[in-house]
């Protein structure tokens, strides 16, 4: 059927391929991502049925993994030191973890690997230039580390990934990509949604009632979590502010809070997407330097100014960029801000009388849901359709994005 050429373990890749490709029950999928926080993987074993608008989504099982600390201290450090054989050795390791994740996820569902149909994952980004604003190399770019081809041998599965680059190449920012998974499953017949994540940046879907693909409005708010965490592992060497317990003992300092809002980046109109390249932990030490010049010096009370710039930054992104374009009823946060109680709150107060929501209020586990998503996005590619938004890319035109790595 292959020709001599193939030899025998290919000509079973290619015949899963076809297998899976064809099936018309439901797929069974694992989806892995890890976000710009860089903490660790997430597996999402799941069971997608159908495709298009016609998707529905069953969630399985969850599991988590942590970067040991060395390797997360390399992806959240300055990207810039790194040398190309620590960049190649982190695609490489990094797509080691990622498998590991997998079949620990398949393993504690109480599956086996011939039992999936294949693993879908975004992998680790390490730079994203959404923009060809580089002075000689003037094109856009993006690279995420976790290399599939490692992730496929080490689990013997079909393995989806590098999903960016497609639309990229058809001019458009790579990102965000999620929203086309929130617009089949998450659009409401009659109410307007905005559907916003809080992971180390924020990013926004405004799904309208009863939305069409054109109509959907996505793009990044700006920081999430990102400068948030970097101030308080530069202040207190924790990774995190948990529960938001030193943002709601500090004060606000206005005047520093003003002057970082001033950033170009939030004034910029959507599609935009953007990452630590600008707000990564150099943003969070020249906020720090900046808190100390103007007399604020209280940890408690820098940890509050950098949370609330999360909080004003999506606030203002919508005033700007969503309310003038159509009705809203509810906001749904998920990521791992929806676990900070400061966002939650200051989210609740500015934004009232609106709802505002979690994804576990409409269904679906929060933790989860990202990883679900890539699950969707590779159960777009297996059906042969696009699965990027133009609206919210800018993209040319739609394409089906993902690579495929037989195992």
């Amino acid at each position: 059927m292959f020709g001599t050429a193939m030899d025998g373990n290919t000509a079973m890749g290619m015949e899963r391929l076809l297998e899976v490709a064809g099936k018309t029950e439901p797929r069974l999928l694992v989806g892995l991502m890890s976000g710009t926080s860089a903490d660790g993987v997430d597996a999402v074993l799941c069971r997608v049925h159908g495709s298009g608008k016609g998707t529905r989504v069953e969630f399985l099982h969850l599991t988590s993994v942590e970067y040991p600390p060395e390797i997360r201290k390399l992806l959240l450090g300055d990207l810039r030191l790194l040398s190309c054989e620590e960049v190649a050795r982190l695609n490489f390791l990094v797509g080691e973890i990622f498998a590991g994740c997998a079949l620990r996820c398949i393993e504690e569902a109480g599956l086996g690997p011939s039992d999936v149909d294949a693993i879908c994952s975004h992998g680790q980004t390490l730079v994203h230039f959404p923009e060809p604003d580089h002075p000689v190399i003037r094109n856009r770019a993006t690279l995420q580390v976790g290399d599939i081809s490692v992730i496929a041998q080490r689990t013997g599965i079909l393995t989806i990934g590098d999903f960016r680059p497609a639309d990229m190449a058809q001019g458009g920012q790579g990102a965000p990509l999620v929203p086309y998974v929130d617009y089949l499953v998450i659009t409401h017949p009659t109410l307007g949604r905005i559907v916003q994540n809080i992971g180390g940046i924020g990013n926004l879907t405004y799904l309208p009632p009863d939305a069409s693909p054109e109509s959907v409005i996505a793009f990044d708010t700006g920081p999430g979590n990102m400068v948030v965490d970097g101030v308080v592992s530069l202040l207190i060497q924790e990774p995190m502010d948990r529960d938001g317990r030193l943002a709601s003992s500090g004060r606000v300092h206005r005047e520093l809070l003003e002057e970082l809002l001033r950033h170009p980046y939030f004034r910029k109109p959507p599609p935009k997407s953007t990452g630590r390249e600008l707000f990564g932990i150099q943003y969070s030490r020249s906020l720090i330097q900046r808190a100390y010049e103007l007399g604020c010096t209280v940890k408690e009370d820098i940890v509050a100014t950098a949370s609330e710039l999360t909080v004003q930054s999506i606030v203002r992104a919508y005033r700007n960029f969503v309310f003038p374009r159509g009705s809203v009823d509810e906001v749904i946060v998920g990521g791992g801000g929806s676990r900070n109680p400061y966002f939650m709150r200051r989210l609740r107060e500015e934004l009232e009388p609106l709802r505002v929501l979690t994804h576990e209020d409409i269904g679906i586990p929060d933790q989860a849901k990202e990883a679900l998503a890539f699950a969707v996005l590779g159960n777009e590619l297996l059906s042969g359709k696009a699965n990027n938004l133009p609206a919210a890319t800018g993209a040319g035109k739609a394409v089906v994005m993902g690579k495929l790595a037989l195992p």
